[in-house]
């Protein structure tokens, strides 16, 4: 495997992981009506939520009196996956 293509799958799982980590916050902000209240909140998960597969899951309500995204843990764990499966390709190429 070329030097191109592993620095091209390292981009791409780079980007896996930031798209992991923001949809994380988005879960957290969402789960505390307290956080997802503010306008920054809302501004933050109206944008973390383009990035989520809709799986069809509704979302569960906390007591906190937010919402768990089952949708957005799910693509998570979607894309930790892809990134682990690259990060194996990588290193075998």
């Amino acid at each position: 495997m070329g030097r191109a293509v592993r620095v091209v799958l390292t981009i791409v799982m780079d980007v896996l992981v930031a798209c992991a980590v923001c949809l994380t916050l988005g879960v957290v902000v969402r789960f505390f009506a307290a956080l997802a209240g503010t306008g920054l909140g809302e501004r933050y998960v109206s944008l973390v939520s383009h990035l989520r597969i809709p799986f069809g899951f509704d979302l569960i309500r906390t007591p906190y009196g937010g919402w768990f995204d089952v949708d957005a843990a799910l693509t998570v764990a979607v894309l930790l996956v892809a990134e682990w499966a690259l990060s194996v390709t990588r290193r075998r190429g």
